[in-house]
């Protein structure tokens, strides 16, 4: 494949309602749509003639027939790891939607297919690309918060029982894993781990307060990383609010809200300030004020296209690819098991002892 040569993708999923924001992504220039799939004929052999495509009722014979050089999985999240690893193995490149996969040994043998492969695994979480989240990003790494200390969100995600009745599969462990923390968190997660790492150990307290889901509706969990630094995360579906994410370190404390992030920036240093201020009680100095940010590039579902497609042409790696993308299903995995168990677990996550966990869940609630 020459770099001006067509990038031939692939979806499977196609009758999947977030389709629609794929649009833009596969409307790219250099792209051509040579399939697509779904386990429904409806709406999906509509939406592939309108894409000009043939239609499969089975993703594994589109690839073995199209041989695509990308292949988009929109499927829910259960499905992801066998129909990504399929379409690695028949040496496609894969997009796939957020999570990654319903536990972290799944996201593990994704990986694995990818690398035995020599194809890219990307995750859609579109906003690593923000120019906020950016802004952040670089604040961080370039050591303008100094050591990080804290790190506090609050996500409220309010649905309505009308939501869940939408669909069957949603707050059930066997459709989705787990509740608020699979299926609005996941990109609050990554970008916690994105910013700042993946802890090394997290105590949560899970409930199922107001729904009547099988899943947990709300959730609070305590976070240490190794260096020492502390947090606490808030997801629920049954609250309201503004969400937010508060870092703060030795430097300077920055919030990302809804709009612009605002940093506070001290002088000199905390660690500075408290081994070398002769006042027991001193408070250093401290400015106050919006977080620059560069002019916004490509955003959404776009951005992660092309950054996708510039991998793939240019070589690279895609910004959310498959290893940076498993830290945040890692972490809501810890944090449904510490919320089960009532115990603090530590990271990296014990795989077989979170399978097991997550299939005797399954199986109460068939019962």
């Amino acid at each position: 494949m020459t770099s001006t040569s067509p990038l031939r993708h692939a979806i499977v999923g196609i009758g999947a309602g977030i389709f629609n924001l794929h649009k833009a992504g596969l409307a790219l220039d250099g792209v051509q749509i040579v399939g697509a799939s779904d386990v429904f004929p409806a709406p999906g052999q509509e939406r592939a003639d309108e894409l000009d495509c043939p239609f499969y009722l089975d993703h594994r014979q589109m690839l073995a027939e199209t041989q695509p050089d990308v292949t988009v999985i929109i499927t829910p999240h259960p499905f992801h790891a066998a129909i990504a690893i399929d379409a690695l193995n028949a040496g496609s490149h894969v997009l796939v939607e957020k999570p990654i996969a319903v536990q972290v040994a799944e996201a593990d043998g994704m990986i694995a297919a990818a690398q035995a492969n020599n194809r890219l695994l990307a995750v859609n979480f579109q906003h690593r690309f923000r120019p906020d989240v950016q802004a952040i990003k670089k604040l961080i790494d370039s050591g303008g918060l100094g050591r990080i200390q804290r790190v506090t969100g609050v996500q409220p995600w309010l649905r309505t029982a009308a939501y869940f009745r939408q669909a069957g599969w949603r707050g059930t462990w066997k459709g989705e894993g787990g509740g608020v923390l699979m299926n609005q968190a996941p990109h609050d997660l990554d970008l916690l781990c994105y910013l700042v790492g993946l802890p090394s150990r997290v105590f949560a307290l899970a409930s199922t307060r107001f729904h009547a889901i099988e899943t947990e509706d709300t959730v609070t969990a305590l976070l240490e990383w190794p260096d020492g630094g502390q947090g606490s995360l808030y997801f629920s579906t049954t609250e309201y609010g503004p969400r937010t994410l508060d870092i703060a370190g030795t430097g300077g404390v920055v919030k990302l809200g809804e709009g612009a992030p605002l940093l506070e920036r001290f002088t000199p240093d905390l660690l500075t300030h408290m081994a070398e201020n002769p006042g027991p009680f001193a408070r250093p100095q401290s400015e106050v004020g919006e977080l620059p940010l560069e002019e916004a590039g490509d955003q959404g579902h776009l951005a992660v296209y092309r950054d996708l497609h510039r991998a793939i042409r240019e070589g690279g790696t895609p910004l959310a690819d498959g290893k940076a993308s498993r830290q945040s299903l890692e972490l809501a995995n810890a944090i449904i098991y510490s919320g089960q168990t009532g115990q603090p677990v530590d990271l990296p996550l014990d795989r077989e002892a979170y399978g097991e966990m997550l299939a005797g869940l399954i199986g109460r609630n068939r019962e």
